[in-house]
């Protein structure tokens, strides 16, 4: 299931993407986007800035996998409105071999929905 709509921006160290959800998507329930969509799309939006930098180095690579490891400090600041844009930020903190550490900021309009930290087997 994709629920990125686009990858933005990517560098070597940061990556932008967004997403918008209409009632009836999966992940809305009783007109109200589910908590752990936002921790899904701020994974989505890893696998998509690893994609992208794999594919620049490697245009026939075609890695597949990844696993969400460890979800930190993910905070919920407010309810994102559907058929809005929501625009996801994530940024490498750390990585120890195939462990990476990011940090995750979800916003809508200006406003803070969500930010946190996630650990990926990437």
């Amino acid at each position: 299931m994709q629920w990125i709509n686009a990858l933005v921006s990517c560098t070597d160290t940061a990556a932008v993407a967004t997403a918008c959800f209409q009632p009836g998507d999966f992940p809305v329930a009783d007109d109200a986007l589910l908590e752990s969509a936002l921790v899904e799309c701020v994974a989505q939006t890893v696998a998509a800035a690893l994609g992208s930098r794999a594919r620049s180095q490697d245009p026939f690579d075609r890695r597949t996998g990844g696993v969400l490891a460890a979800v930190s400090n993910f905070r919920i600041e407010s309810k994102p409105p559907l058929g809005k844009t929501l625009r996801i930020e994530v940024r490498e903190l750390k990585r120890f071999g195939p462990m990476l550490l990011v940090s995750g900021v979800i916003t809508c309009d200006g406003r803070l929905v969500a930010s946190g930290e996630l650990t990926l087997n990437a």
